[in-house]
């Protein structure tokens, strides 16, 4: 079966919980996840739905991402794919739609921030139009220490 987009709702919220802290090294918390469904927020997931008997229908989590939108512009706040998942196109097809969603509200500035030294999201987002556009020093936390934030920058088209 193949995987179907929606938004993210506060129900989804023990499975965004797991993911996050499967996929994190510093994983957001409960109350962050929680507060990220205001109204200057907007998300979406991709699961897996399979049919395990006539009438029962099962869902897995396999990504998500929490964005924020304030008049043309946008941040992607964060994206999660489950670990296991990693590497099969979902962080790609996430983006995809995060864009799409983008495109229909009418921003045309999408901002990011990534690890310096996850250079495998950093291909993707490339890959995606993102471009460098400065860094944070001893943004994020890490094993020793802290570690920059690497900001990107990808203008739309309207």
């Amino acid at each position: 079966m193949s995987p179907v987009f929606r938004p993210l709702t506060p129900d989804d919220l023990d499975a965004m919980l797991a993911l996050e802290q499967a996929a994190h090294a510093h994983p957001w918390s409960r109350n962050v996840l929680a507060d990220s469904f205001g109204n200057r927020y907007f998300t979406g997931s991709l699961w897996l739905q399979q049919q395990q008997a006539a009438t029962e229908k099962s869902e897995q989590l396999l990504g998500y991402f929490i964005a924020d939108g304030i008049l043309d512009e946008s941040t992607l706040m964060n994206i999660c794919v489950a670990p296991e998942q990693q590497g099969q196109g979902f962080g790609r097809q996430l983006i995809t739609h995060y864009l799409h969603l983008c495109e229909r509200q009418h921003i045309t500035q999408c901002w990011l921030e990534v690890r310096a030294s996850n250079m495998a999201a950093q291909a993707l987002y490339q890959a995606c139009g993102y471009q460098e556009n400065g860094r944070r020093r001893h943004y994020y936390q890490s094993a020793a220490g802290a570690e920059d934030a690497v900001l990107m920058a990808l203008l739309l088209n309207k």
